[in-house]
């Protein structure tokens, strides 16, 4: 699942915000009736607003599989005193993680880390993420927008140390974030290039899957599979959501309502 994006807001466009627990109890419901390891939730789960956290944790108590969430912008747009609450309210103990499973290790990465709006206005991460995001603007980058952000260095080592131990254990890896890598275009992330690079020169990796771009979108970049989930905020409706069935060569994904079903084949 990605971008459940509720609040107790009037809709916007396409964004049905207050149509959000109840699709969220609905796919919760479905995804109960497989037999699954664990579910994620790929950012967004708010779309601002603190209080609207407890209007849907309480829905997300009901998976039967564990749940993990990766960070989206709108899970920051709260008042500034609670952004550094923002992790716990998720049940994250840290904003990028990993975990194995059977020879499969599973990477979580944290796509707003550096960025406008993660940490409070006046901090100095937040005033060098602004001249950051005026520097590449002014270079032409295209996923220079303020509702995007990038991972840290010390992110990206910790990205390449999990990899490497993925490729000495002989570990099939599949990531997940929010923001898109590629395709390089206005929902991508600030560093793209850089980190596609990583994922591109370990060949354990076989596939990120990210929300944020609602529309959906999936790329194969040299076998390696960019994958965006559809937004479940988007129509008053149609919902949004998917089950995976993980083999040793492939993921085989059934999608239900406008996430569409796909078969993605490993490098």
């Amino acid at each position: 699942m990605a971008d459940c994006q509720y609040v107790d807001a009037d809709k916007k466009g396409s964004r049905f915000y207050r149509e959000s627990p109840a699709k969220l109890e609905a796919a919760i419901s479905t995804l109960n009736g497989h037999n699954l390891d664990f579910t994620f939730h790929l950012g967004d789960f708010i779309d601002r607003d603190f209080r609207s956290f407890d209007t849907l944790n309480p829905i997300a108590a009901k998976l039967k599989s564990p749940l993990y969430h990766a960070l989206g912008n709108h899970d920051f747009e709260v008042e500034e005193s609670k952004k550094q609450e923002v992790l716990k309210k998720l049940g994250l103990k840290k904003s990028y993680y990993s975990f194995r499973r059977r020879g499969y290790r599973f990477l979580i990465i944290d796509t707003t880390e550096v960025s406008t709006y993660r940490h409070p206005k006046g901090s100095e991460e937040q005033a060098s993420a602004v001249t950051e995001l005026e520097r590449l603007r002014k270079a032409g980058v295209a996923g220079s927008k303020p509702w995007n952000g990038r991972p840290s260095e010390t992110q990206l080592t910790w990205l390449e140390s999990e990899l490497a131990a993925a490729s000495d254990g002989q570990e099939t890896v599949l990531l997940f974030g929010h923001h898109p890598i590629l395709p390089d275009e206005s929902h991508a992330i600030w560093n793209s290039s850089s980190v596609d690079a990583i994922f591109q020169k370990h060949t354990c990796a076989k596939l990120y899957i990210n929300g944020h771009n609602h529309a959906g979108y999936h790329l194969d970049s040299k076998g390696l599979h960019y994958l965006t989930l559809d937004g479940m905020v988007e129509t008053e409706n149609t919902n949004a959501f998917a089950v995976a069935d993980l083999y040793s060569n492939r993921l085989e994904i059934t999608g239900f309502g406008r996430q569409e079903s796909h078969v993605l084949k490993f490098r």
